[in-house]
C-alpha cells in the first residue's frame, strides 16, 4: 500500500467519521459498552504492546541494512530505506503519546455531547494510523532482496 491509498483511508476515516458524530453520535459515544471500555488502559495496552514489538523490529531491520551494506562495500546504498524506517519510528512513537493525551483527555470533554464520540473517534483514527505505519514496515522488510555470500 503506498501513501496515496494510506492517505485516502486517513481521508475516508474522517469522512465516516464526522457523518458518524453528525448523524449518530450514540454510535461512538460511551453509551457504546464496547468504546467505553475500550478508549482508557486497553487502549494505551494495545499501541504499547505495538510499540515495543515494533520498535525492536525496526531496530533488527536496522542491523540487517548494515549487515547488507557491509557485504556489498557500499555505506549509505540504503539511505532512503532507513530514512523511511525512522519516519516510520517516529510516527509510532508520536502516535503512541497521541494515544496518551486522547485517554488523558478523554473524561475531561466527555461531559460534552461531541466530546466523547470525538475522543473515541480520535482513538480509532490512532488505530488505523498505527495498522498503515505496520504496513509500510512491512512492505519495507519485503522488498529487502536476498544477498548472496561473495
Amino acid at each position: 500500500m503506498n501513501k496515496t491509498i494510506s492517505f485516502c483511508c486517513l481521508i475516508i476515516y474522517i469522512g465516516a467519521s464526522v457523518s458518524v458524530v453528525a448523524s449518530r453520535p450514540e454510535w461512538v459515544s460511551d453509551q457504546n459498552k464496547f468504546m467505553l471500555d475500550f478508549v482508557g488502559s486497553q487502549f494505551l495496552a494495545i499501541l504499547g504492546t505495538i510499540l515495543a514489538i515494533t520498535l525492536a523490529s525496526i531496530a533488527n531491520i536496522h542491523l540487517e541494512l548494515n549487515k547488507i551494506e557491509e557485504r556489498f562495500g557500499v555505506e549509505g546504498g540504503l539511505e532512503k530505506t532507513r530514512r523511511n524506517l525512522r519516519q516510520n519510528a517516529a510516527w509510532l512513537i508520536g502516535l503512541f503519546v497521541a494515544g496518551i493525551m486522547v485517554v488523558a483527555i478523554k473524561p475531561l470533554v466527555s461531559s460534552t455531547a461531541l466530546g466523547g464520540p470525538v475522543a473515541n473517534l480520535s482513538a480509532l483514527f490512532i488505530l488505523l494510523f498505527h495498522i498503515l505505519q505496520l504496513t509500510s514496515i512491512m512492505q519495507l522488510v519485503f522488498q529487502i532482496p536476498p544477498t548472496m555470500k561473495r
